[in-house]
């Protein structure tokens, strides 16, 4: 640790040498500082337990048990105090059955809010907006839960679909290598969709999906009946007819629900031109993938520390984080846990209940052999 400056209060700032974290803890409990750091250091990064406790000098062993009470510290992402002009929003998903939602300004990416759940859900979402002033902009990938969420906590929010989950559910439709001449000229629109940078291009492209509707309209229009497919699952379930293509009709009109919702070029539009992304890539690029990285480095986490080592990736990429103020008087001011009257660390030991003798009521310290006896 070494000095780093002062607050605007005049409190003492540092900075760890190795982590580059700023805190303003009590200098002079160096160790505790110490620990904490080299906490941040390995848990948001991909270093080893033996890099890690080279940091303290000590083994991988006694770093382990003295950044035990590091755990308990858990981080918040501070809530901007202004609307962003965009809202780049999405979840990943992570051991033990847990989504993490996670909102960054697309201006930085800059995390704004997190929310744990267990799938995206629309309740889901509407707590993760409703601490968050309503942007100009909101970029998603286009699931239900997400945009319901964004319509009921932000009423004048636009939406822009990403455009490369676009490409993809177009990809998953038509798999990337589709046999008909229809479906390789309509994936061919989803990858040119990507490259669209500005009003011209997008204009542009408007019209290809009318050209590609004008030459294949027999084709989406072809249905299949039960009496020509009497083996076909929809024909025993009792349907008379279904579309022979439906899956390439599927990913033509999503292109043009898009344009009629319009959220297929909201980018575009000149109050969001150069200002809001055309895609979510910065929030699962810079965020998500870190998460992943992280986790994959740190395999073996129990649920609660993967769920705090995730929460300190996110929060360590907010402006100036400062983690030490989150070491409450909980975890002492020195870092260390509160302690009980025998000295040891609380919850360590069970306590005796008021007035019960505790060696009599057999919770003393008992020494002699254990085992049995022939």
């Amino acid at each position: 640790m070494r000095r780093n400056g002062t607050t605007s209060s005049g409190r003492q700032r540092w900075r760890c040498i190795h982590c580059r974290a700023s805190s303003t803890g009590d200098g002079g409990n160096a160790r505790g500082n110490a620990e904490f750091h080299a906490f941040l250091a390995w848990a948001t990064g991909r270093m080893t337990l033996a890099q890690a406790a080279a940091m303290l000098g000590v083994s991988p062993r006694t770093f382990f048990r003295r950044i035990q009470w590091c755990w308990h510290v858990r981080p918040e992402i501070p809530r901007p105090a202004s609307p962003c002009h965009a809202v780049e929003a999405d979840g990943t998903y992570v051991p033990y059955g847990w989504c993490l939602l996670v909102a960054i300004d697309a201006a930085d990416g800059t995390p704004a809010a997190f929310q744990w759940c267990d799938t995206e859900s629309r309740a889901a979402y509407t707590r993760l907006f409703s601490g968050l002033p309503a942007p100009r902009m909101l970029v998603t990938d286009g699931g239900a839960g997400c945009a319901a969420a964004a319509a009921d906590t932000w009423k004048g929010t636009r939406i822009q679909r990403c455009l490369v989950h676009v490409l993809r559910n177009t990809r998953a439709d038509l798999t990337g290598r589709p046999r008909t001449d229809a479906g390789k000229d309509l994936l061919r629109l989803a990858r040119k969709l990507v490259k669209i940078r500005d009003a011209d291009a997008a204009a542009a492209w408007l019209s290809l999906p009318d050209d590609w509707h004008t030459r294949y309209a027999d084709v989406i229009g072809q249905r299949t009946t039960a009496r020509d497919d009497p083996g076909n699952p929809k024909a025993r379930a009792g349907r008379t007819w279904w579309w022979t293509h439906a899956r390439l009709r599927r990913a033509y009109y999503r292109f043009i629900r898009l344009q009629r919702d319009g959220t297929l070029f909201a980018f575009c539009e000149p109050a969001a031109a150069g200002v809001v992304p055309s895609t979510t890539n910065r929030l699962e690029g810079g965020v998500n993938a870190d998460i992943k990285r992280v986790l994959d480095a740190h395999r073996g986490l129990t649920e609660e520390h993967m769920k705090r080592v995730c929460e300190w990736v996110l929060y360590m990429k907010t402006h100036d984080p400062d983690p030490g103020t989150f070491i409450t008087a909980a975890s002492g001011e020195t870092g260390k846990p509160p302690t009980a009257s025998t000295g040891l660390p609380a919850g360590s030991i069970q306590e005796a209940a008021p007035g019960v003798d505790a060696y009599e009521s057999g919770f003393g310290i008992r020494k002699g052999w254990a085992g049995r006896t022939r």
